[in-house]
């Protein structure tokens, strides 16, 4: 017998698969950490710019403030109830106006798919609303429902419903014509064929528009409570940046950013859930 056969015949399958396993797992962390590393790097050279610039004059702290500000005004509001209630407000507006949108938007282009006739009817009329700026409307749905939080939902169903809707109706009307062809000539009846073929093609668009509408729903209802509401984040935004309170809009900013990037890093898990088998 030869090396390469004595060799090959003392190999374990079952151990060269549990440590080409490891091996991966051992990347994927290595890669996970680098990144991380990076990250904190540019942002902490980041904010350490910003300081420096701030610290010899460069830049007026009254107008962009400083990250030592920025992080004392968190310090300092971040325990109270008042700012933990306006966070409750924004996010509770935000998913109630992203979750009726994308059941809405979910629905209507299935409709809109099934029926090439009324696809054609109403495309360029959806256009058409899709085209208007839904922001600029932010002041007539504060008078038509009130400085509630039904305005704002409201806001961000208008933002929400056209992105999910847009991206639904891409995937269910972009499958490849020769899977079409093939799925039914095996025989697939018309829920088999949506089961199988149409709805595994689209859940990648209609993950990626949810994304995008959860983001814009977060957008749409801070600049609600900016033209007109009692409490949420956006109002404290309006408030802090009629008094010059640069400091506080940063920091609001912030926590923003971190409860938008929470939320999609959120969905992302979900989305991964429902497309392993990709």
């Amino acid at each position: 017998m030869s090396e390469i056969s004595m060799a090959s015949a003392s190999i374990d399958p079952a151990a060269w698969v549990q440590a080409q396993l490891r091996e991966a797992s051992l990347k994927r962390l290595r890669h996970a950490l680098s990144v991380w590393v990076l990250r904190l790097m540019v942002i902490g050279g980041a904010l350490g710019l910003w300081q420096t610039m701030v610290a010899v004059g460069w830049l007026d702290p009254f107008v962009v403030s400083s990250p030592q500000a920025i992080g004392a005004f968190l310090m300092d509001n971040l325990g109270t109830a008042k700012f933990w209630s306006d966070v409750q407000v924004t996010v509770l507006e935000t998913v109630i106006g992203f979750v009726i949108a994308s059941v809405a938007g979910v629905l209507a282009a299935f409709v809109l798919a099934q029926s090439k006739l009324l696809h054609d009817v109403l495309d360029p009329i959806l256009t058409f609303f899709n085209s208007m700026p839904r922001v600029a409307f932010a002041p007539l749905f504060v008078v038509w429902f009130g400085l509630g939080m039904t305005s704002k939902i409201v806001l961000a169903f208008s933002l929400c419903f056209f992105i999910v809707l847009s991206g639904a109706l891409v995937g269910l009307t972009q499958v490849d014509p020769d899977l079409n062809t093939i799925t039914r000539q095996l025989g697939a009846n018309r829920r088999q064929h949506f089961v199988k073929l149409v709805l595994p093609n689209a859940l990648p668009s209609i993950a990626a528009s949810l994304r995008l509408a959860l983001i814009y729903g977060f957008l749409a209802v801070v600049v609600g409570e900016m033209i007109g509401a009692s409490s949420g984040l956006g109002q404290q935004i309006a408030f802090y940046s009629g008094v010059l309170r640069m400091d506080a809009v940063f920091g609001i900013l912030l926590v923003l950013g971190v409860l938008v990037s929470a939320a999609v890093a959120f969905m992302r898990v979900i989305e991964n859930y429902f497309l392993r088998w990709q």
